[in-house]
């Protein structure tokens, strides 16, 4: 948190928030008038409270998007524009937005289709430095594209920045990124690099983060795929897009695609009640049986929480033949997590192997709830002394005692299909975890 401000508007506007908190226009023009003011780690607590305002959300979450991309939060701001967008899917400038956050995040082609539809809803909104920012280098001979130019830089994390975990990360890098990194050894015993994973578990608990991690150890380019980036209204738009996204990734080798909530793709097809989801899942289908025979240098990884709701046929070999399960985080994860976390507020001394303790079988966004917990309770100490006081022990322990982990919900449900529906063997890591942690 930031110093008192010293503008005297501003101070008064904070004043009379002070004395009416509830007052969601107030509070919007003081989060508007602290970003403009470059006081956006404040100015973005101030949207953060007005998200679910049915009158003030969407701009709120366009206001804390541009707040968390000022302060290099990405993976916050492509979440807070998306949210807006899945409002009101033709926002322009949510579009022209996400084109600045994709353009940050090296995912140019995402970028550019999202300018393009910005410009097109609303040709005032044109810039054309972001738009020279997402050209393919004119430094190429006419017709060829350079390859960094067309496909950004390689991914950057790895393993060394997932704390705990190292049991998963074990089998990740001897499933995935070994043959990747020695595939003459592993084609003289008839394996070869790429194919498809599966992984699932519990909501919250960074598989997305690890697929980032599994790119970065095979020195490849990471590409996510998005709901929104495949999904379109009219009938075989859906499958073109998702062809030309397989397409992309061929041209990028070395490339992980990872699709989030993969259920949503590959779903059941039992369960479906419309026939243009049944096209959509016969395509993907085929995107990976296509991978078989060309895909040394891709992986295409998948995530999900719900993997009974995933069609059998996607599991089959060549397609998402690999399944792993990605557990709540261990002691030494929670304790960096934490530490991670906490990093940027202010704080008293804190033992975070005694948090991370007390906290088994909490995911990565419970611990992140209970640190908000936590500041809320430091926000009061504040608002009381008069001045900054720090998070403390104390005050995570009471939020602690307060809070429940989400996880013990997925636990249950997935407990039926562990005893009930494995007779193939995909849910045994799950079981294995649920015996050793007493959860069966």
């Amino acid at each position: 948190m930031q110093d008192r401000p010293t503008d005297p508007t501003l101070k008064l506007l904070l004043e009379a928030l002070a004395l009416a908190p509830d007052n969601a226009p107030l509070r919007m023009h003081v989060a508007t008038a602290m970003e403009k003011a470059a006081q956006p780690r404040d100015a973005l607590s101030h949207f953060e409270r007005l998200l679910g305002d049915r009158a003030l959300g969407d701009d709120a979450g366009l206001g804390a998007a541009r707040c968390a991309l000022s302060l290099g939060e990405l993976d916050r701001a492509l979440g807070f524009v998306n949210a807006v967008l899945t409002s009101v899917p033709e926002h322009a400038m949510g579009l022209l937005l996400r084109a600045r956050v994709h353009e940050r995040r090296n995912e140019h082609r995402d970028a550019r289709r999202d300018y393009e539809r910005a410009v097109q809803l609303d040709p005032e909104l044109a810039d054309t430095k972001l738009w020279d920012a997402l050209l393919p280098s004119r430094e190429e001979p006419d017709g060829a594209v350079g390859k960094e130019a067309e496909t950004g830089p390689r991914e950057g994390v790895t393993f060394a920045d997932v704390g705990g975990l190292d049991d998963v990360k074990e089998r990740i890098r001897m499933r995935i990124v070994l043959p990747f990194q020695k595939p003459d050894l592993f084609a003289a015993f008839g394996k070869k690099g790429g194919g498809g994973m599966l992984f699932y578990g519990p909501p919250g608990c960074g598989k997305t983060f690890l697929a980032r991690a599994t790119a970065g150890e095979c020195g490849a380019h990471f590409v996510s795929v998005g709901l929104h980036e495949v999904l379109d209204m009219w009938i075989g738009n859906s499958e073109r897009q998702l062809h030309a996204i397989f397409e992309d990734a061929r041209r990028r080798a070395p490339t992980v695609l990872f699709f989030d909530e993969v259920d949503a793709l590959g779903m059941q097809r039992a369960k479906l009640v419309t026939g243009a989801m049944r096209g959509v899942i016969t395509q993907f289908l085929a995107e990976l049986d296509g991978f078989a025979s060309r895909n040394e240098k891709v992986l295409v990884l998948g995530a999900t929480n719900t993997p009974w709701d995933v069609d059998s046929a996607f599991r089959r070999p060549g397609r998402f033949s690999q399944v792993l399960f990605v557990p709540p985080p261990d002691r030494p994860g929670r304790a960096q997590i934490l530490k991670l976390k906490l990093a940027e507020k202010p704080q008293g001394p804190m033992d975070f192997l005694r948090l991370a303790e007390v906290t088994e079988g909490w995911s990565g966004a419970d611990l992140e709830n209970l640190i908000d917990a936590a500041a809320e309770s430091a926000i009061g100490k504040s608002l009381a002394s008069g001045k900054v006081e720090p998070i403390t022990m104390p005050m995570l322990e009471a939020a602690r005692a307060r809070l429940r982990p989400s996880t013990r919900e997925w636990f249950g449900t997935i407990r039926n299909h562990v005893q009930f529906a494995n007779e193939s063997g995909q849910y045994d890591e799950a079981a294995d975890y649920m015996r050793r942690h007493n959860l069966m």
